[in-house]
């Protein structure tokens, strides 16, 4: 039905994606392939790299393409059935969405999202009535490429970008808690480097506390050594845990890693000749609170917690922060896209711009 940028989402027995040059949504089998339904929403989508989902029977998914600066995302929210592609609502944001991710509370039918000014909003996700939303006003000039995350202590975190700050190189981001049931802000914490990723929000290892775990870093630009760091905060007050910062970004020709070396390659097949993911992919806290992200150096970087605890295998490739917590960046080739970690049990994924890494426990 199209090109996508979009990552699919299992539902059930199916399949479902969308497009970005048609504004189509589908499903297919997950066994056997074979087409479903396919609904049009518009007559195009954004080339962002969005993560629509499904639950209790509606699909969420982003279309119509935004014509703002940047020059792309989506204008309109999508809620369609997920059997039968039927549309059931759509609704118009403030300002465009930008890599969607639908949030499910699960209790209360709604959906949770993120406009790219840090434009909160909740919604019915049966009728996709407006029940409140949330908007910055002095941040409605801002881009972030990052989004949302829900915690279990009924409170929702964004990470983006303040005032007219669009996630380049020598600004600052933000981080923001608000409570689901009314969209009450609750805190704020300013970041030393802009925040373009989604918060991942857990227990980390020998650390007391629900925790948030945000990876600044500026958007990839030429000409630019982009600065990173992992920061964990405190879900119920935002103080800071504890920070890494790492070493500035170094890949060649300034460009993630992986697409100077793939570009021809790309180009030869008739695909995107670049992936040009955001600075990190957005991180994960396993079960045992280990702290997991991807960078566009091509590394996956490893928080294994304070020194003092640590009861595993050291490696020579292992560091020590300032603050005495144990960590490793281990090369494993191209960058990441936001989505890029999956876990099952005994199962650990990582999905690069161009290969499948998967880890057995």
């Amino acid at each position: 039905p199209g090109l996508s940028n979009n990552e699919v989402t299992l539902y059930g027995d199916l399949v479902l994606g969308t497009t970005c040059d048609t504004g189509n949504a589908f499903a297919v089998n997950r066994t056997t392939g074979q087409s479903v339904w396919t609904t049009n929403m518009a007559k195009d989508a954004g080339q962002d790299c969005g993560y629509p989902a499904a639950y209790d029977g509606v699909f969420v998914v982003g279309a119509e393409k935004a014509h703002l600066d940047p020059d792309d995302g989506n204008s309109q929210i999508f809620g369609l059935n997920a059997n039968s592609g039927e549309k059931l609502w759509q609704y118009r944001t403030d300002m465009p969405m930008w890599n969607l991710l639908p949030l499910f509370p699960g209790d209360d039918g709604t959906t949770l999202f993120m406009d790219f000014a840090g434009g909160i909003y909740k919604l019915d996700l049966h009728t996709g009535k407006e029940l409140w939303k949330t908007l910055h006003h002095d941040s409605r000039g801002s881009f972030g490429d990052g989004g949302a995350a829900l915690g279990p202590n009924g409170m929702v975190y964004t990470c983006s970008n303040p005032l007219a700050y669009h996630g380049a190189e020598g600004t600052t981001g933000i981080v923001r808690a608000f409570y689901q049931s009314n969209g009450t802000e609750v805190w704020s914490t300013s970041t030393s480097f802009p925040c373009n990723n989604y918060p991942a929000v857990g227990t980390t290892t020998g650390i007391d506390g629900l925790s948030v775990v945000v990876t600044p870093g500026s958007l990839m630009l030429p000409g630019e050594k982009e600065q990173g760091e992992i920061l964990s905060l405190d879900a119920f007050t935002g103080s800071k845990k504890w920070s890494i910062k790492v070493n500035p970004l170094d890949v060649p020709m300034n460009m993630p890693e992986g697409d100077a070396a793939g570009f021809g390659t790309r180009l030869q097949d008739g695909i995107q000749p670049i992936c040009w993911p955001s600075h990190w992919s957005a991180p994960m806290i396993d079960g045992n609170g280990m702290v997991l992200v991807g960078r566009s150096d091509g590394k996956l970087y490893r928080v294994f917690g304070p020194d003092a605890g640590y009861k595993g295998v050291r490696s020579p490739n292992m560091s020590l922060s300032s603050s005495g917590l144990l960590w490793e960046a281990t090369t494993l080739g191209s960058a990441f896209l936001h989505g890029a970690l999956a876990a099952a049990p005994g199962l650990f994924v990582v999905s690069s711009c161009d290969t499948i890494y998967v880890f057995q426990k």
